[in-house]
């Protein structure tokens, strides 16, 4: 009976370190997971900030020709009503 004790004995710390090592595993691939969606969100976010950036760039771009044109309009009605006080 004296030696089935330590064969018990050897059999549960065997599986006590099997469940350690799971569990740490898990912990690492659990901290990987989280990495790596740290990581996708930052890349959407740079992109996010890329499409940003074009937006106001546009939107610049816009209100520049409104401006423009408005110009244009303005110079053309100034000939117009020129033309109409000739006649």
């Amino acid at each position: 009976m004296r030696d089935d004790k330590p064969h018990v004995s050897s059999i549960i710390q065997w599986i006590q370190l099997v469940v350690l090592s799971v569990g740490v595993g898990g912990f690492f691939v659990d901290i990987g997971k989280r990495t790596q969606q740290l990581d996708k969100q930052n890349q959407d976010l740079v992109e996010l900030k890329v499409i940003v950036q074009d937006l106001v760039k546009a939107q610049i771009q816009i209100s520049s020709n409104d401006a423009t044109h408005k110009t244009m309009l303005e110079d053309l009605k100034a000939r117009v009503v020129e033309l109409e006080r000739r006649k």
